[in-house]
């Protein structure tokens, strides 16, 4: 039997006891998906000695192992040698390079390289011009603490690109720390970031997109972002909705128009005037219909008697005469 704590963020510590051995205790550490778990074993028989920088080894009544960054030793790594997580972010750190980089997409490409690079890197920036033609940035602690990061680009009007000018890529405010959540994170970022999933999955969740931008990037999200990144993918990708409503009724009066014969109706709520279904059929169809053949129809009558099995019917269509089944 033995017991073992793990401390979370906030000096909050569960405490277990469990006839765990030294080897399931060392998967649980190695598996969590906690940050910053410390989990120490208080008077286990089975700890194992262990070897300092020295060489000498010696007991241990106690063990601490930390999945991140902690004062003194870290010895989970002895035991378990996964690799950690690369997530999605990690380029975004090479999104302002250099003097001389390009941005096809012109101011708002760059802008959106900006941001991405910044909550990578993990500082804030001030805009001090921001027009169509030039951007001129600062670090926000550029008063304060004297320092001189910045960028200037400009836009070359010949070909609509967005070229970085001048760039001094060196933080001395000591202030680049990466976090979950930054202000500079859009709807529009996350539209941009999720529109490949959106076009393969349409019926992308807002809620998919919190979990996703957790996991894979790094990232809190509020749902109200997360919400109108998916609504702003989709009329990117698909159009607006209202207006592929508009774009019905113009289909319905084009259509009976240049297809004389043709049915089409289209069905909404009386009271709330919201869509609900709409039917479709060309005059050609309706047409070859009337000099249709009678058919004959094999199908299968599950027989729910005593004995398992199933009786074959044939049922044949006559428009003159009806229908008529044989058995």
């Amino acid at each position: 039997m033995i017991s073992f704590t793990y401390e979370l963020p906030g000096n909050a510590m569960c405490m277990l006891r469990s006839d765990y051995d030294m080897n399931t205790l060392i998967s649980f550490a190695c598996s969590s998906s906690l940050e910053h778990v410390n989990v120490s074993v208080h008077n286990g028989p089975f700890i194992p000695q262990i070897e300092d920088e020295s060489g000498s080894q010696e007991n241990c009544s106690t063990i601490k192992w930390s999945s991140g960054p902690q004062d003194g030793a870290d010895i989970l790594s002895k035991y378990c040698h996964h690799e950690p997580k690369i997530l999605l972010t990690t380029s975004w750190a090479q999104a302002i390079r250099e003097v001389g980089q390009s941005f096809e997409g012109g101011v708002n490409e760059f802008k959106r390289a900006l941001k991405m690079y910044s909550m990578e890197v993990g500082f804030e920036y001030d805009l001090v011009k921001n027009t169509k033609e030039q951007v001129i940035t600062t670090c926000k602690r550029r008063d304060t603490n004297n320092c001189l990061w910045h960028v200037y680009a400009t836009l070359q009007k010949i070909n609509g690109y967005f070229y970085i000018r001048t760039l001094n890529n060196i933080h001395t405010c000591s202030s680049d720390v990466r976090t979950t959540k930054n202000s500079r994170m859009s709807s529009e970022l996350v539209a941009s970031l999720i529109r490949d999933k959106v076009r393969d999955k349409p019926l992308t969740r807002p809620t998919d997109v919190v979990y996703d931008f957790k996991v894979n990037y790094g990232l809190d999200i509020t749902y109200h972002h997360a919400w109108w990144g998916v609504e702003r993918a989709k009329n990117e990708l698909f159009g607006h909705q209202s207006l592929s409503f508009d774009l019905l009724r113009w289909y319905k009066e084009e259509t009976e128009k240049t297809n004389l014969g043709s049915i089409i109706e289209i069905h909404y709520d009386s009271n709330t005037r919201r869509f609900k279904r709409v039917f479709v059929s060309f005059y050609a169809c309706i047409y070859r219909f009337w000099y249709c053949r009678p058919m004959l129809f094999l199908d299968g009558t599950f027989l729910k008697g005593r004995y398992k099995g199933n009786l074959l019917t044939a049922t044949a269509k006559d428009g003159d005469q009806g229908n008529y089944t044989r058995t």
